[in-house]
């Protein structure tokens, strides 16, 4: 009777380190190689579905802006609006995966033993890649609007860069919570459905604390998408898109902190996700 070795590295890092990550870099590669290849085996449906997704919000939600914000150039308002669910889209899709990956690839546990923050992060490539090809809707639009690009504009990966890193961190705590309570995958498109609303997608920052009572600004722009959206809006539009850089700067350190509670969750629960799968 043979019996099934479980190799378990004793070096292997207790918190996310880049070393480890890139001594691994083959399994992350291929990992990332076959998602891509599954979204995008057909190429043509994979493309379509990556510009008809966010292009029916974009359309609705769009609309709906115009009509209650009233900004008076409607290729303007709608501009706006795009830019905002883009980088929302891809918040929702890392988010989404991620939190979803480890019990996705559940069947790579059986054998040898590596640092499971792979998995995760193989996901984030696929989401890039429907967020660039989704980017053609923002070109369209501003060539429509004919709104000027500015120098901000260099700011801009920053941006989708920060957006990344508060779908990773976040989609880590539910990863790690996922592998243990499966009704978690049912909880988070509530909870990104909820976020859209409370994220200033839809309309600006300025309009919800307008409307809301003061005590309730800091707690609105502690969502760490608010800094990151309205980073996005600045680098494209420059302007006054950036409310206030008080609640700017409480967003984006709240980004990071749901980074480190993030890997530092999934690092504490690692080495006993195979009890539960």
């Amino acid at each position: 009777m043979t019996k099934d070795k479980i190799i378990i590295d004793s070096n292997l890092s207790s918190f996310f380190s880049f070393k480890e990550v890139l001594k691994y870099k083959n399994l992350l590669g291929n990992l990332a190689k076959r998602d891509f290849l599954v979204r995008y085996k057909q190429a043509f449906a994979g493309i379509v579905w990556a510009l008809v997704k966010p292009l029916m919000s974009i359309l609705v939600f769009g609309y709906i802006s115009s009509k209650i914000s009233d900004t008076g150039n409607t290729a303007t308002n709608f501009l706006y609006v795009a830019s905002a669910m883009l980088l929302w889209q891809l918040f929702s899709n890392v988010f989404n995966d991620v939190s979803n990956s480890i019990i996705g690839n559940s069947n790579l546990f059986s054998k040898v033993y590596f640092p499971k923050i792979v998995i995760p992060l193989s996901t984030i490539l696929v989401c890039l890649v429907d967020f660039f090809i989704s980017l053609i809707i923002l070109v369209v639009l501003f060539i429509i609007s004919g709104q000027a690009v500015n120098w901000h504009l260099i700011l801009a990966p920053l941006f989708i860069l920060l957006t990344v890193v508060n779908g990773f961190g976040i989609g880590l705590c539910f990863a790690t919570i996922n592998v243990k309570y499966r009704d978690v995958k049912f909880i988070v498109p509530v909870i990104l459905q909820f976020g859209l609303y409370v994220t200033p997608v839809i309309f600006s920052t300025k309009y919800y604390t307008d409307r809301l009572p003061d005590w309730l600004h800091w707690l609105f722009c502690l969502n760490p998408m608010v800094g990151a959206i309205d980073g996005f809006k600045y680098a494209l539009f420059g302007g006054d898109a950036i409310f206030n850089v008080n609640y700017f700067i409480a967003s984006i350190a709240m980004s990071f902190l749901f980074l480190f509670i993030g890997i530092k969750y999934f690092y504490k629960f690692e080495r006993n996700f195979v009890d539960y799968i």
